[in-house]
């Protein structure tokens, strides 16, 4: 038994049926994404490292430059906390 807070139980049902899942399946899905297991964590990270190689890439501003160098590593030495969003404009493009 999960108890949820006044409102929640049908805000999840309105996402769920708006998805085509079960609550069940929806409740399921959200978590699995907020807490992905430890190798999907790793893929995660590796991911966003990728990402910032590709922006570091595709830039020729020295700025940016440097501080995407300093991102990955800093993402190298913090695991998983960190994230790079490459929507983000930090190119000026």
């Amino acid at each position: 038994m999960l108890r949820l807070p006044d409102g929640l139980r049908e805000r999840i049902k309105a996402k769920a049926d708006d998805n085509g899942r079960s609550m069940n399946a929806e409740i399921v899905q959200l978590l699995e994404r907020e807490y992905p297991a430890p190798t999907d964590v790793m893929h995660i990270h590796l991911d966003n490292i990728r990402k910032v190689l590709d922006a570091y890439e595709r830039t020729t501003d020295p700025k940016a430059r440097l501080y995407f160098q300093h991102l990955v590593e800093a993402m190298a030495k913090s695991g998983h906390d960190l994230t790079f969003d490459d929507d983000d404009d930090l190119l000026g493009t």
